[in-house]
């Protein structure tokens, strides 16, 4: 099983639209034998927009649950630290990725993850948009 580990802007992406790729890469997910994973950072970064993407705290955590996203324990500090050669902001998503021995990170964040200098520091991790994993699948 792939293990998949999804960044928040993934997750707010999936909150806004249904027919997009990020929703489609957790609607595929069972089928596509794809363990969706992300941390309670995470969670917490996408309920920090609640406001601007209009969606109420609830209705964020009652779709995380119902999407089959497993959401691990946050990460701490230390870990958080350990990560360089990216944003501090961004650091928590590489560190969990490798906590939870993830293959893929998916993210929309082209300005501080998806560069090709980033993608290539952290390798075996694959850095990834929905849309390149979709077409990864096919």
């Amino acid at each position: 099983m792939l293990k998949v580990y999804l960044d928040a802007s993934v997750i707010i992406a999936a909150l806004l639209s249904s027919s997009g790729g990020s929703a489609k890469v957790i609607q595929i997910a069972k089928l596509a034998h794809l363990a969706l994973i992300t941390s309670q950072n995470v969670v917490e970064e996408v309920e920090e927009h609640s406001l601007k993407i209009k969606r109420d705290k609830k209705i964020i955590q009652k779709f995380i649950a119902h999407s089959g996203i497993l959401v691990r324990e946050r990460i701490l500090l230390s870990a958080i630290e350990s990560v360089e050669g990216i944003d501090l902001e961004d650091r928590h998503l590489i560190a969990g990725a490798k906590l939870t021995e993830c293959n893929l990170l998916v993210t929309l964040d082209k300005k501080h993850l998806l560069k090709g200098e980033v993608k290539d520091s952290f390798k075996p991790l694959k850095i990834v948009t929905p849309g390149e994993l979709l077409e990864n699948l096919v």
